[in-house]
C-alpha cells in the first residue's frame, strides 16, 4: 500500500464515493472526470479502497460501470441482505426457505442470461411454472442424493416448501397479485420487490412482467451469485 497518498487522491476518492452513495453506480458518460480518475489514477483507487473498507462496502468495476455494493452485514446503507430477507420474509427465516428463494433467483437469472435465447422479459405468473419445472428436473436425476450432498443444497426440502404453498389465493381480494408468502406467487412477488428495490429488474405493472436491468446482468453475473456456485445450481436444476 502506498503510504504517501495525497490529499487530492482522498478528495477525488471521496467525491467518487459520495456519487456512488447517491446513485449506486458511476458511468463514464455520466461523469467522465470522476470515472477516468478511478480508471487511471492508482492513488485514487487506493484511497477509495480505504474509504470503502471503513464503510463496509465493496466497489467494483464491471464492464463500463463502477458499482458500490454494501457487504452482507452492512446496516448503515440499508442493505443488510439477511435482515432484508428475514425481517420482511422475502427469503425466509430458515435455511430451506433461503435456499428456495436462492433457487428462484437463479431460475430468473438463467432465463435472462440463457446463452441460446435469453429472455427479454418474464411474465411474473410464468415464474411459478419455471420454478416447478426446474425442481422436477432436478428431482428426476438419478444422482440427486449425491448432488445434494456435494453441493450442500437440499432440493427436496425446497421442493416440499414450494409445493406446500398454493399457487395463489383465489378468494383473496388481490388474487394473483397477492404477496402473501403462503402462496407461491406471493413468494415470487416479494423476491421481485427486493430485486426491483435494488434496481436489478424493472417491473412493468400493467403487463405483470419483469425486464432485466444492466445492473442486474452485471451484478448477478459478476458479484451477487458467485459464478461457480451459480453454475452448480444451474447444473443441478438443468436450466442452462
Amino acid at each position: 500500500m502506498n503510504n504517501l497518498l495525497s490529499l487530492e487522491d482522498y478528495r477525488v476518492a471521496q467525491n467518487i464515493f459520495c456519487k456512488l452513495l447517491k446513485c449506486g453506480e458511476l458511468k463514464e458518460k455520466e461523469d467522465k472526470k470522476l470515472y477516468l480518475a478511478y480508471i487511471n489514477q492508482s492513488g485514487v483507487r487506493e484511497a477509495l479502497s480505504i474509504i470503502s473498507e471503513e464503510s463496509n462496502v465493496n466497489i467494483v468495476l464491471i464492464d463500463d460501470t463502477i458499482y458500490l455494493i454494501p457487504n452482507i452485514d452492512n446496516d448503515v446503507l440499508g442493505f443488510d441482505i439477511k435482515r432484508e430477507f428475514d425481517n420482511k420474509n422475502i427469503l425466509g427465516s430458515t435455511n430451506d426457505e433461503v435456499y428456495l428463494s436462492y433457487l428462484i433467483i437463479t431460475v430468473i437469472f438463467a432465463e435472462f442470461s440463457n446463452d441460446i435465447a435469453p429472455a427479454t422479459y418474464i411474465e411474473i405468473p410464468d415464474i411459478l411454472d419455471l420454478v416447478s419445472e426446474a425442481m422436477n428436473r432436478a428431482l428426476a436425476r438419478e444422482d440427486i442424493a449425491e448432488a445434494e450432498v456435494e453441493m450442500a443444497f437440499n432440493i427436496k426440502s425446497s421442493f416440499d416448501i414450494w409445493n406446500s404453498k398454493i399457487k395463489w389465493d383465489e378468494h383473496d381480494k388481490l388474487g394473483v397479485n397477492t404477496k402473501s408468502t403462503s402462496c407461491q406467487i406471493g413468494v415470487v412477488r416479494r423476491i421481485i420487490t427486493f430485486l426491483s428495490k435494488q434496481k436489478l429488474v424493472n417491473v412493468i405493472s400493467d403487463e405483470d412482467k419483469i425486464v432485466p436491468t444492466k445492473r442486474f446482468k452485471d451484478l448477478m453475473n459478476g458479484y451477487f451469485l458467485n459464478d461457480d456456485r451459480k453454475k452448480e445450481v444451474e447444473e443441478l436444476l438443468k436450466i442452462r
